[in-house]
C-alpha cells in the first residue's frame, strides 16, 4: 500500500486475498483508488476477508468478483484465482453464466434472498471443467442510498458429501437388488428391532407387499405359538447385550398356511458406536429338521429292534449253555459207548475177525475219537463267549511251562523244544490265555515237519501304538505282544486269515490229525481280550504268529 492509502484498513489482514488486494494496482482498473469506494464495499469486503466462512462478491453494474481465502480451495490450482479478483461476473464464470446470470438478476433487480442446497454447478477448476455441488446463498448488498450495488454468496463446496451420499444410495439400491434376487430372507431392523427393511424372499412369504407392511404384530402373525417366547426372548437378550444371536423356529408360510422351520442369524449394526440395529438372514430348514426327525424315529425304531434282538439273543445263549451241557453229558454218553464196545470187540474178536472187518473196526473207533476231539473243540469254543471273564497279572513264562508240562509226551515223542527267548506281564484271563498257547504251541507239534524235531520260540515285549505297523490299535494303549515262531510245514500266506476261520483246514484229515476248530478258538480268546492275532507262513520254512493284548485291562 502506498503512503496514500494507508488509511484503507478494511484491507488489512484477511490472508492471501488481503495481501493480494493491497498490492494490486487498482487505478487501471474500473473500479479505481480503494479511497474512492463506497464506504458500503469497504464494509463488506473487510467482513469478507476476516471471515472464516467461504464468501464471493459480485459488486456493481458489471458484478466485479471479490473473494476471501475460505473461497479460495473452491476454485481449486491452475483455474481462475487470482485472475478473476477485480473481473466482471460475466468474463469471470462464462462456463455457468447462463444458470448463475438469472439469479443474481432476481436478487439485483428484486432485492430477493435466493438460497440453494446441493446444486450442480460446474466450474473450471484444477485445469479442467469440473462437476461441482454446492449450498449456497445470494443476498442484496445496498449502498448508504439504500440501492442494490452487488450480491454477496456464501457458499460451501459439498461435493465430496454429495458424492459420498450418492455412492451409498447406489451401495444402498445395489444391496436391495442383490437382496431381492437371494432365495434366503434378509431384513434390517431399527435398535427396537422394528423392521426397517425385508427383501422380496421374506416378504412373498409371509404375504406383506412392502417392508414398510411390516409392523410389530406381524411377529406375533407369523412365528408359531409355541415358539414366539423363544423369539421375543432371543431378540430381547440380543438388544440388552448387543449381540450376534441365532434362533431356530417355525413361521407360517401365507400361500399355504403351514408352519416351517427357519435359522435366523443376525448381527448388530453401529453408527458412531452407537447400535442403530440388527442386519440378518434366514434359511428354510425345513427339509433337514423333517430329515433329523425322521432320523430321530429311524433310531428309536432301530432300538427297539436291538432291545428285541438282544432279548433274543439272550435265548439264544440260554439255548447255546442247554447245548454245551447236551454235548458235554448226553452226547458224549453214547460215543463212549461206541468207543468202549469197539475197543472190546476188537481185544476179544480180533482173531475172529477177517482183515476187512478189522480195518472197518478201527475205522469206526477212529471217528469216535475224531468225533469225541470235535465235540470238546465245540465246547471250549462256545466256552470261550459264555464262561466268566475274570483278569489276573500273569506272567508269560509261568503259562508256558504250564503248556509244556501238558504236552511234554508230545515234546518226547517228536524229540521238539520250546524256549521263550523273552517274558513279559500282561493282564488276562488265565484259563482262557492258556488254552490259547496251549492251542498255537500243540498246532506247531502237529504240523511239523516227518524227520525234523520241531523248534519253538516264543518271546514277549511291551510295545506302544506307534511300532505296530499294518494294525489299528488303540492310541495311548501299551500293548504285549507275543510272537510263536516254528519251523514246521508252514502255508502260504494267502491263508492267513483262512486259517482262523471254523472247521476251515489246509491239509487233509488223512495227513495231520485236527478239527479246524483250534485256531478259531485262539482268535476268539484274543478278542475277548480286546487284542489282534495275525499269521504269516512260508511252505516248508514255518510259521509266525503274533498276538497283542493290551497290557492292562481296563474294563
Amino acid at each position: 500500500m502506498t503512503d496514500t492509502n494507508k488509511e484503507f484498513y478494511f484491507l488489512e489482514d484477511g490472508g492471501e486475498m488481503g495481501q493480494l488486494m493491497r498490492n494490486r494496482d487498482w487505478s487501471k482498473t474500473p473500479i479505481g483508488f480503494p479511497e474512492t469506494w463506497p464506504q458500503t464495499l469497504r464494509t463488506t469486503i473487510s467482513i469478507m476477508l476476516n471471515s472464516p466462512f467461504p464468501m464471493f462478491l459480485f459488486w456493481g453494474k458489471k458484478l466485479k468478483c471479490f473473494y476471501n481465502d475460505a473461497y479460495r480451495p473452491s476454485l481449486g490450482i491452475n483455474g481462475k484465482h487470482p485472475s478473476i479478483l477485480g473481473m466482471s461476473g460475466k468474463e469471470a464464470w462464462p462456463e455457468i453464466w447462463d444458470d448463475i446470470a438469472p439469479l443474481l438478476h432476481s436478487v439485483t433487480e428484486k432485492g430477493e434472498s435466493i438460497w440453494r442446497e446441493n446444486q450442480l454447478i460446474p466450474i473450471f477448476r484444477n485445469g479442467q471443467l469440473e462437476d461441482v455441488y454446492w449450498t449456497f446463498s445470494y443476498s442484496p448488498v445496498k449502498d448508504e442510498s439504500g440501492n442494490i450495488a452487488g450480491v454477496l454468496t456464501v457458499c460451501t463446496d459439498t461435493t465430496e458429501a454429495v458424492n459420498a451420499a450418492n455412492k451409498l444410495r447406489e451401495s444402498e439400491r445395489r444391496f436391495r437388488e442383490i437382496a431381492d434376487l437371494s432365495p434366503v430372507w434378509i431384513w434390517i431392523t431399527d435398535a427396537q428391532v422394528n423392521v426397517e427393511y425385508a427383501n422380496k424372499e421374506l416378504l412373498k412369504y409371509i404375504g406383506l407387499g412392502r417392508s414398510s407392511d411390516f409392523t410389530g404384530q406381524t411377529w406375533e402373525s407369523m412365528v408359531h405359538p409355541d415358539d414366539i417366547k423363544l423369539v421375543y426372548d432371543g431378540f430381547g437378550e440380543a438388544v440388552r447385550n448387543e449381540a450376534n444371536f441365532a434362533l431356530e423356529y417355525r413361521v407360517k408360510n401365507a400361500s399355504t398356511d403351514q408352519f416351517e422351520w427357519f435359522k435366523v442369524l443376525a448381527v448388530p449394526r453401529y453408527e458412531d458406536k452407537q447400535l442403530k440395529g440388527f442386519i440378518g438372514t434366514a434359511m428354510n430348514i425345513e427339509q433337514q429338521k423333517c430329515f433329523a426327525n425322521n432320523l430321530k424315529s429311524e433310531v428309536e425304531v432301530r432300538t427297539r429292534e436291538l432291545e428285541d434282538s438282544n432279548i433274543q439273543l439272550e435265548k439264544m445263549n440260554k439255548e447255546l449253555q442247554s447245548f454245551a451241557y447236551i454235548s458235554s453229558h448226553d452226547l458224549q454218553e453214547p460215543l463212549r459207548k461206541i468207543q468202549m464196545f469197539a475197543e472190546v470187540l476188537l481185544d476179544k474178536e480180533m482173531d475172529n475177525l477177517s482183515k476187512k472187518g478189522k480195518d472197518k473196526f478201527e475205522k469206526i473207533q477212529s471217528a469216535a475219537n475224531r468225533m469225541q476231539s470235535l465235540i470238546n473243540d465245540l465246547l471250549a469254543y462256545s466256552r470261550a463267549d459264555t464262561e466268566k471273564r475274570i483278569f489276573k497279572k500273569i506272567e508269560l513264562q509261568h503259562i508256558i511251562d504250564e503248556v509244556k508240562n501238558d504236552l511234554a509226551e508230545e515234546f518226547k515223542k517228536k524229540n521238539g523244544q520250546v524256549t521263550v527267548e523273552e517274558s513279559c506281564s500282561l493282564e488276562v484271563v488265565p484259563f482262557q490265555f492258556r488254552q490259547l498257547m496251549y492251542n498255537l504251541v500243540s498246532n506247531s507239534l502237529k504240523y511239523s515237519k516227518q524227520d525234523v524235531a520241531p523248534i519253538i520260540t516264543i518271546k514277549g515285549e511291551i510295545v506302544n501304538e506307534l511300532i505296530i505297523s499294518g494294525l489299528v490299535l488303540k492310541q495311548n494303549t501299551k500293548y504285549a505282544k507275543i510272537t510263536i515262531t516254528d519251523n514246521g510245514i508252514g502255508f502260504e500266506n494267502q491263508f492267513s486269515d483262512k486259517i482262523f476261520e471254523v472247521f476251515q483246514r489246509l491239509h487233509g484229515k488223512q495227513d495231520y490229525v485236527g478239527t479246524g476248530v483250534g485256531l478259531a478258538i485262539v482268535k476268539k480268546i484274543v478278542q475277548n481280550h480286546n487284542g489282534y492275532i495275525s499269521a504269516t507262513g512260508e511252505p516248508n520254512v514255518g510259521s509266525v504268529f503274533q498276538i497283542f493284548i493290551p497290557e492292562i485291562h481296563k474294563g
